[in-house]
């Protein structure tokens, strides 16, 4: 008696649960500003310096700042608020972090590699957000 009392409860709970989902309308994503990807000779620089950290297979503190995994999925408004603090992060030499440049100095960009990076940054408008 005890085990069917169970089963039933779990069904129960199974069924109010569904009704629920399918009760609250699944709010469709705004694609009318789709993300872009990331140009070229950015994603160049990107792969090179960030992606060993700034992935979903990164860090848990790097991928939950910025996951260029989910670049793509970001919307608009935030690529830019992200593109700027690439930027500032690499301009003031915070990124790639002190022990990783000291281990690996290739990850560092090059001053022509920032002026991209800062060029990219920039070249979101009031009409990609």
């Amino acid at each position: 008696m005890k085990k069917t009392s169970v089963l039933s409860f779990l069904i129960l709970g199974f069924l109010v649960f569904s009704f629920l989902l399918m009760s609250f309308p699944v709010k469709a994503q705004d694609t009318s500003k789709a993300s872009g990807t990331l140009p070229d000779e950015v994603n160049k620089i990107v792969t090179a310096s960030c992606t060993p950290c700034h992935t979903s297979q990164g860090g848990l503190m790097s991928k939950a700042k910025l996951n260029f995994t989910e670049w793509t999925n970001y919307p608009p408004k935030k690529q830019k608020e992200k593109a700027a603090k690439i930027y500032f992060e690499l301009n003031k030499g915070a990124m790639p972090p002190k022990a990783a440049r000291e281990k690996r100095p290739e990850l560092i960009p090059t001053n022509e590699q920032l002026s991209i990076i800062k060029k990219w940054s920039e070249s979101f408008t009031a009409d990609t957000i």
